[in-house]
């Protein structure tokens, strides 16, 4: 019989251990395959209006692509150091190490084969689903994607794949040469070197995950930018080692101190158990809570631009189309255009005309060097600001004092700027100075951002501004608001045609730079595009994460299994039931599983709280809904490993 035939009928014999190893292998492979036959489809790029597909999906490949070689090596490792006692036994019957070393070489380009025709094979097939469900996600409901197979993503997939599993059996064979036959046979008895649980280090750990989340907040983050990235990453990530290496196993131990409980049914067996896995597993559990914190970030984040895509679009343009113009015969071919629209139905229309004023603005900053700075700011009525809210169906009106006004900022943080409440904003005029209380902040836009600067105006008394506007320069806007807005595009290609082309001296004549035309379709459709396109990415790219991150603890857990079953066959025979050994078997895996998870839901909390802080946007649900379906797949490996570990330690 031929070394081939031996290790063919070695993944026979074992394809059980295998099985989940050649799932997850071959789900990479399939995702991979599938986002590179994206990157070279024309007919999704040629329907976006902003042509940026091939390189997300590129760079996409190149994680997947990485995150499989990480994988591959370390099961591959795992499986060839389960078999030391089997490998030691070929020896011991003469074979050669570079016979065994040839064996396990053929094992595993033939699983990495096998795993490579049944990616492509099954990426192949459900590569059109994906591009359906990418084109649903960012709304491209105007072309049909059709199914093609594309020669550049197989040959590309087949080399990268293959270069991997060729990589990753050389590596098998080398290991043979790294043993000697008594180490082959006390394989199982050795664990992997840990510390020993220190009180002082355990401290540390926790200390330093707190420091890296103090770290993580905004205003530190900016303030020791870009040190802090550095620092959050380093001292969470190496609290995170410690943590399981020390601090877990130091609390295991004090545990024993209870003696009711550990003394009660087989909790003392128990948790011994648990504290030797702890030990064991301290770098693999550690690793899975940093993987599973930067998925839940990707996953949150991701999704979180997604489902408030329309919120933000809203805010920054409340009008679906705002016009600079005061040209008569203009206003009324845009009216025309509009009326003349059935799927879009004109709903409120409102004329204004912005003051940009010169004064002293109070600085807001928290760090601030100076109290006040000269600044021009806009200033509108507060008729026409109550208007502005009657035709988005605000329920709002104001009503204001002489020295009374509103200050409105959609880009207003909390974290780095005072409230404006109750100070005062001197308006320059060439009658005298104005002094102006602000009485309200808003952060509800009512003009479309692209027209104004940071979207800030000052909403002041009509007899403040009517005194204002007699000498000072004036920005006329027109404003529509229409029924449907997210599904125009006939009628905003149609008003951009007509949108006016504002000359520099018109520019500086109101002292207002913009192009004069805003729309809320443009940035809606933009930014459905691009967050579409991020979900897409970052849900396949964090489920290839998880189900690689889930093997790994699975294979951890069922090598265990292995070496304890003696130990759960003593229990057997000194009269431990079989409930009794499942429900210890849940709780040992329940902890393994559990800590690198909530560990991971930590830091992504804190990191995704940043992002709510940054994008100055409530995101908690949905943080809450990524959260909850991660954990729940998540936890499916948890029953399966349950399941599987029983089975193993029950057999015979």
């Amino acid at each position: 019989m031929s070394l081939f035939n031996i290790a063919m009928k070695n993944i026979k014999r074992n394809f059980y251990d295998y099985f989940l190893y050649f799932v997850s292998m071959a789900f990479s492979i399939m995702i991979y395959f599938t986002f590179t036959s994206i990157q070279y489809n024309k007919q999704i790029e040629g329907a976006m209006a902003s042509k940026m597909i091939s390189g997300p999906f590129k760079a996409s490949s190149i994680v997947i692509a990485v995150f499989a070689a990480i994988f591959i090596w370390y099961s591959n490792s795992f499986f060839t150091r389960k078999r030391k006692q089997e490998i030691a036994l070929y020896s011991m019957m003469g074979v050669k190490k570079n016979q065994i070393g040839r064996m396990l070489f053929y094992e595993t380009l033939c699983m990495g084969i096998i795993a490579l025709i049944v990616g492509i094979l099954s990426g192949g097939l459900v590569s059109k689903l994906f591009m359906d469900i990418l084109v649903k996600l960012m709304a491209l409901d105007t072309i049909k994607v059709s199914f093609a197979i594309i020669p550049k993503a197989i040959i590309q997939t087949i080399i990268v794949f293959f270069i991997l599993f060729l990589i990753a059996s050389l590596h098998a064979y080398s290991i043979i040469y790294r043993f000697k036959l008594v180490d082959l046979f006390r394989a199982e008895q050795s664990g992997e070197k840990t510390p020993k649980a220190s009180f002082i280090v355990a401290i540390i750990s926790i200390v330093m995950i707190f420091l890296g989340y103090r770290f993580a907040q905004v205003d530190y983050m900016f303030k020791f930018f870009p040190i802090s990235i550095f620092l959050v990453l380093g001292l969470t990530i190496g609290g995170s080692y410690l943590f399981f290496s020390s601090f877990v196993v130091f609390m295991v131990k004090a545990s024993k101190r209870n003696k009711g409980r550990f003394y009660k049914g087989i909790n003392m067996i128990g948790t011994s158990q648990l504290l030797f896995r702890i030990k064991g597993n301290a770098r693999t559990l550690a690793t899975i809570a940093v993987l599973s914190a930067t998925t839940l970030t990707a996953v949150g984040t991701t999704y979180s631009f997604y489902y408030n895509n329309e919120i933000t679009s809203k805010n920054s343009a409340p009008f679906s189309y705002s016009f600079i113009t005061e040209d008569k015969n203009l206003t009324k071919a845009i009216e025309d255009t509009i009326n003349k629209s059935e799927k879009n139905k004109l709903l409120a229309s409102e004329f204004i005309e912005l003051i940009k004023v010169n004064g002293e603005i109070p600085n807001l900053s928290k760090d601030k060097i100076v109290n006040t700075s000269s600044e021009s700011i806009y200033v509108l009525s507060e008729e026409k600001y109550n208007a502005l809210n009657k035709a988005l169906e605000r329920d709002k009106k104001i009503s204001l004092g002489e020295d009374e006004g509103i200050y409105v900022s959609t880009q207003f943080m909390d974290k780095f700027l005072e409230s404006p409440v109750d100070k005062t904003f001197k308006l320059i005029s060439e009658k005298g100075n104005k002094d102006i209380k602000i009485k309200e902040l808003s952060k509800e836009s009512v003009i479309n951002s692209e027209l104004i600067l940071f979207g800030e105006i000052l909403v002041v008394n009509n007899k403040v501004y009517d005194e204002l506007y007699k000498t000072n320069a004036k920005s006329p806007i027109n404003l529509y608001r229409v029924d449907n807005e997210k599904d125009a595009k006939e009628l905003s290609e149609k008003l951009s045609k007509l949108a006016p082309n504002r000359t520099d001296e018109e520019k500086a004549l109101t002292g207002n730079p913009s192009k004069g035309y805003s729309e809320f379709y443009d940035g809606y459709r933009a930014g459905l595009e691009a967050s579409g396109l991020m979900i897409f990415i970052g849900a396949f790219l964090g489920l290839v994460f998880l189900i690689c991150t889930g093997s790994i603890i699975f294979f951890k857990q069922l090598s265990e299994a292995t070496s304890d079953k003696s130990n759960y066959a003593i229990l057997s025979k000194i009269g431990v039931n079989s409930k009794e050994m499942k429900t210890s078997i849940a709780k040992q895996l329940l902890t393994i599983f559990l800590l690198p998870l909530l560990l991971g839901l930590s830091h992504a909390s804190f990191a995704l709280k940043l992002l709510s802080e940054i994008l100055n946007s409530n995101i908690l649900i949905p943080v809450i809904i990524s959260f909850g379906v991660y954990t729940a797949i998540y936890g499916i490996y948890y029953i399966v490993t349950v399941h599987s570990y029983y089975k193993i330690v029950r057999e015979n």
